[in-house]
């Protein structure tokens, strides 16, 4: 029997690198993929020239659609109201134009599960309706979300599966000039936070517990990776606590160039309260055998344990990231051991392992 022709979804700002290596991985596996825009442009603000775009590259979906002859059209969305409604557009669209059977599946890249459970209004009485009928697969990155979701009783169970995103695990190697190019000394540990810099990524956490240990361990600095509206305030904040000279904010850097701060650093601060999907900053880290302070959310909780792979903080906790720092920064047994597990642990998010359970669940949808 002939494997489902898979015609793929890739955004152009975020997630790219995890939907084409998703496509990269399922065509090595035998499946025939194709590819297909499915996102804003940039410059585009106003609701009708989002409209514009939603209803271009569905126009444009179709007439892949119609030379590929697809058995999965499979969308890299969340379940939230602005991304549900360009989903429903799509697919009334597609099903309009494009007549042959086909089974639409959407990976969902965060959610606010709230939205299942109102009652009201044009995207609960319409759109949603609408789209438990036509999905044939809701695909999320947590077992927390996938039980949430089945709580709510809105989608059917069978219909509902967990996966993961694919890290580039063979992307990590140490680069004896990275400290150099930074101005830091040998000697020093690393410290690392990537993420936008918003509130909710627990970033002002991270600079005030780092500000409690630096006095006591001289010798660590913290490297902040990202941009975001919170940039000049942080500066600010550790301007005040007399840390500004231990900090290094980098800004923006381009994601290629951010994996020489995972294999580079010794311990990513990442205590996140914001509602994380399947965050790759914490993924990457545990594959290039960073040692890890985060939060027990979402995906983290389905891979990591403390202490093999992690400590676990409380969220908006400043006390307790700065504990867990203390127990990191003067345990190298804990530090070397926690490593080594993480790089272990990083196998399970290989490009090999996520796609083929990605086959076992397109092959679960597509036998309905």
């Amino acid at each position: 029997m002939s494997k489902p022709r898979i015609l793929f979804s890739v955004p152009t700002r975020h997630h790219v690198e995890i939907a084409l290596d998703e496509l990269e991985g399922m065509q090595k596996l035998g499946y025939p993929c194709e590819q297909f825009q499915y996102a804003a442009k940039d410059g585009v603000s106003s609701k009708t020239g989002r409209l514009r775009v939603i209803v271009q590259n569905a126009l444009s979906l179709v007439k892949t659609a119609r030379k590929f002859k697809p058995d999965v059209i499979y969308f890299n969305s969340r379940l939230e109201v602005l991304a549900g409604i360009r989903d429903f557009i799509t697919i009334v669209i597609c099903k309009t134009l494009y007549r042959q059977k086909v089974h639409f599946v959407i990976k969902s890249h965060g959610s606010a599960i709230e939205v299942l459970g109102h009652q009201t209004g044009l995207f609960n009485k319409v759109v949603l309706p609408f789209l438990k009928e036509n999905i044939a697969g809701w695909l999320f990155l947590s077992t927390e979300e996938q039980k949430k979701v089945i709580e709510t009783g809105y989608l059917e169970a069978d219909k509902i599966f967990v996966t993961k995103n694919i890290v580039r695990t063979d992307q990590f190697s140490i680069d004896a000039g990275f400290r150099s190019k930074l101005g830091i000394s040998n000697n020093q540990q690393l410290l690392l936070f990537v993420g936008r810099l918003i509130k909710e990524k627990g970033i002002y956490e991270v600079v005030k517990a780092f500000a409690e240990v630096a006095e006591q361990y001289q010798e660590c600095t913290l490297i902040i990776v990202g941009w975001g509206s919170e940039l000049e305030e942080l500066k600010s904040v550790a301007r005040s606590l007399n840390i500004a000279q231990r900090v290094i904010f980098t800004g923006f850097i381009a994601e290629a160039e951010v994996v020489s701060y995972y294999s580079n650093c010794d311990i990513l601060v990442f205590p996140t309260y914001f509602p994380e999907g399947f965050p790759m900053a914490l993924f990457n880290s545990v594959a290039a055998g960073m040692s890890i302070i985060t939060t027990p959310t979402r995906a983290a909780t389905d891979y990591l344990t403390e202490p093999d792979n992690c400590l676990w903080v409380e969220p908006q906790n400043i006390k307790s990231v700065s504990s867990a720092l203390q127990q990191l920064l003067q345990s190298h047994q804990l530090l070397n051991s926690m490593k080594q597990k993480n790089i272990a642990k990083g196998i399970e998010f290989s490009q090999n392992r996520v796609a083929g359970e990605l086959s076992e669940i397109i092959k679960q949808i597509t036998r309905k």
